[in-house]
């Protein structure tokens, strides 16, 4: 009876062989996952199908619908990318994955050509041939000095650079076919769990790889090309290889070498020149129009930029008025509430739409109006705080979750009013197969933020993550394009000082909690980054909204 162990899956116990593996188990499952099955929670930790099930345990089948699985899927896709690109063009072409943009990833092919139309068809038809042959995909314990020796041999010099920081004597390479690679987090036993996916040609060797994505129904949406984001990205990636800081590893070598605080100073004159622009050209119309809005996603620093922003419209002439939208949310008792009956904080509809839109045409026309401040604490609007009136050269700057959306402004005329995008686009990478998630710099701000002002734990905030992410779907994200410019307000150095604040946090969730694969995740994410010290952050920052000391509100 020893080599008899009690598995529960489904809240049903049977008994199974010792040593039974994941895969195996997975086969009588199948039918109650709508995708197949990628991998698996034992007994609340993440693993692959390959794992040998030893003892009793409770059992989670995972397919691309869960987070992590996610993740996992994606890693298989820029994988067979990769491998499809080299067997089309030789082992010395590659593939840089960029940025994530409109549930996708944008990628750069590393050819010494430019292809047509044609010739990227066959990059997608080569990626369904992997998949149908179901090639196995190993993932290879190897020496931490192998590895070296590896990319050393493939020239691969920015993963080298990143194993400088590596403690551990031993790292995984993945294998499939006769290809190597190395991904932060886990990939498919196999090809033949990656069948959906698309490309996108955008031109230049440059395209989107599109997946299942979370919040769709396992479906891949249409791909809605972003002109003024994907300007944004190449804008910066041309200033970072200028610099010779597209990596993490170089960032980490500036730090070595002593010279982040000049690093830091540049990358803050060069965020504040953008922004300098926008104001200017916002001058030149001021004659023709009432306002300028500002919209992002959590956690892009929609704060620091109005106040700077403002403080930039002033130094040219102008005399801006901030107004949040936050301060006319409906009182909490008239808050919609969402299908599981709780408030719906992330709906247009949680607005006085009506008072708002009375107070901007009040405004516009000369009357003084009393500008409600919101009492989080009590739930309601209290007046009789701020009473504003325009005169010559005053102008509104109006920022919140939904300013690109016309509803929010519907008394207002379209060219009576300036739109502008904000979100932390970070240009920079773990190396060419691993990019940096422009949400996880977005969750790592909001963690540190949320604890500091709101003494929230960061399992409150992980909790209340995908609620966020969700909330952004539906009422930023589908009007990106409304935009008359878009900002950048990510740094390139961010994420080592917001490893001080945050690593301490993300070590205090403990091996029970369901967010403990993630706070581990993130944890590991923030390994490959050296320390930086925030003395030298400006008190003007948009990271000083995150860390705190910053000169606008505090």
């Amino acid at each position: 009876m020893n080599d008899i162990i009690n598995i529960t899956i489904n809240n049903e116990t049977k008994q199974y062989s010792k040593g039974i593996t994941g895969l195996e188990l997975s086969k009588y499952y199948k039918s109650t996952l709508p995708n197949d099955i990628l991998a698996m929670n034992v007994n609340g930790k993440f693993t692959t199908l390959n794992t040998k099930i030893t003892r009793n345990c409770n059992i989670e089948f995972i397919d691309y619908m869960n987070r992590d699985g996610n993740r996992m899927y994606v890693n298989g896709l820029k994988f067979l990318l990769i491998i499809a690109v080299k067997e089309l063009f030789g082992n010395s072409s590659d593939v840089s994955f960029e940025h994530s943009i409109d549930k996708g990833i944008y990628c750069n092919l590393k050819l010494n050509r430019i292809i047509d139309d044609n010739i990227f068809n066959d990059i997608t038809q080569k990626i369904k041939e992997i998949v149908n042959c179901d090639f196995q995909i190993e993932m290879l314990g190897v020496t931490k000095k192998d590895l070296i020796d590896f990319y050393r041999k493939t020239n691969q010099f920015e993963k080298i650079k990143n194993l400088k920081v590596m403690t551990e004597d031993y790292a995984s390479l993945i294998k499939c076919k006769n290809y190597y690679g190395y991904f932060y987090g886990y990939l498919p036993i196999s090809t033949g769990y990656l069948k959906d996916f698309a490309l996108t040609y955008l031109g230049n060797n440059k395209m989107v790889l599109r997946y299942p994505v979370l919040r769709g129904n396992g479906s891949i949406p249409e791909y809605i090309h972003h002109e003024k984001i994907i300007e944004v990205f190449d804008d910066y990636s041309k200033w970072i290889d200028i610099m010779e800081v597209s990596n993490v590893g170089s960032l980490n070598e500036i730090v070595s070498n002593g010279e982040i605080n000049d690093f830091i100073m540049m990358n803050e004159v060069l965020q504040n020149n953008k922004l300098m622009d926008i104001a200017k050209n916002v001058y030149k119309v001021k004659d023709k129009i009432n306002m300028v809005l500002i919209a992002g996603p959590s956690s892009s620093g929609k704060t620091t930029t109005a106040h700077k922003f403002c403080m930039y419209l002033k130094s040219l002439g102008l005399n801006p008025h901030i107004i949040s939208t936050d301060d006319y949310f409906l009182n909490r008792e008239e808050s919609p509430k969402d299908e599981n009956g709780e408030y719906d904080f992330e709906s247009i509809d949680t607005i006085d739409l009506k008072l708002f839109n009375e107070h901007l045409a009040k405004l516009i026309k000369g009357e003084k109006v009393d500008v409600p401040t919101f009492n989080f604490i009590k739930g309601e609007k209290e007046f009789g705080n701020r009473f504003l009136q325009l005169k010559e050269n005053d102008i509104l700057i109006i920022e919140g979750l939904h300013t690109l959306n016309e509803k929010l402004t519907s008394s207002i005329p379209r060219d009576k009013k300036l739109k502008i995008y904000i979100s932390p686009f970070t240009p920079l990478s773990i190396d060419n197969h691993n990019h940096i998630s422009t949400s996880d710099v977005r969750l790592l701000r909001r963690i540190v933020r949320d604890y500091r002002t709101r003494g929230s734990n960061v399992e409150n905030t992980l909790k209340m993550w995908d609620k966020v992410r969700s909330g952004e779907e539906k009422n930023v994200f589908p009007f990106q394009d409304e935009a008359d410019y878009v900002f950048n307000t990510a740094l390139i150095y961010e994420v080592g000082v917001l490893k001080i604040y945050v690593e301490p946090l993300l070590f205090t969730v403990e091996e029970e909690s369901p967010y403990y694969e993630e706070a581990k995740r993130l944890i590991t994410f923030l390994k490959i980054f050296l320390p930086i010290p925030s003395d030298n952050v400006p008190n003007d920052s948009i990271l000083r909204e995150f860390i705190g000391k910053s000169c606008f509100y505090e």
